[in-house]
């Protein structure tokens, strides 16, 4: 089963901040003899935008935030040639590499870059997460 996580704009907060859709468990990654991609695709009103770089030490396409996952789990983000979508490998293949980890995504839109929102704002998609099960 696809990991796609589609990444938008929610207009709702201000500042408008990203919102990735989590709906239906699609961040809920099952157990895998294999690593399995997870992807972020920009779309909606995100769709013309691109990921900030990944390399920006203040506002990175990607980034844990809080404890991290151990070494081996999971590789390094990779961004697709025209920036819209973001993949990262996922190796969840034992109770080992069971998990839930928080992390932060920052795109570019028009010129003004938008970030997620890694507090607890009551009605707002925050912390978004992968989890291992």
């Amino acid at each position: 089963m696809p990991n796609t996580l589609y990444v938008t704009l929610d207009q709702t907060t201000t500042p408008w901040s990203v919102d990735v859709n989590q709906s239906n468990n699609a961040n809920d990654v099952a157990q895998n003899a294999l690593a399995q991609t997870i992807t972020w695709q920009l779309s909606g009103n995100a769709a013309a935008g691109t990921f900030n770089s990944l390399t920006d030490p203040h506002n990175p396409g990607f980034a844990w935030t809080g404890t991290a996952p151990r070494a081996g789990i999971f590789h390094t983000p990779a961004l697709n040639a025209n920036g819209n979508t973001l993949t990262i490998s996922d190796l969840n293949n034992s109770s080992s590499t069971t998990g839930s980890w928080n992390y932060k995504m920052c795109i570019n839109v028009g010129g003004t870059l938008y970030t997620t929102i890694t507090t607890g704002i009551r009605g707002t998609n925050t912390n978004p997460s992968i989890k291992n099960r």
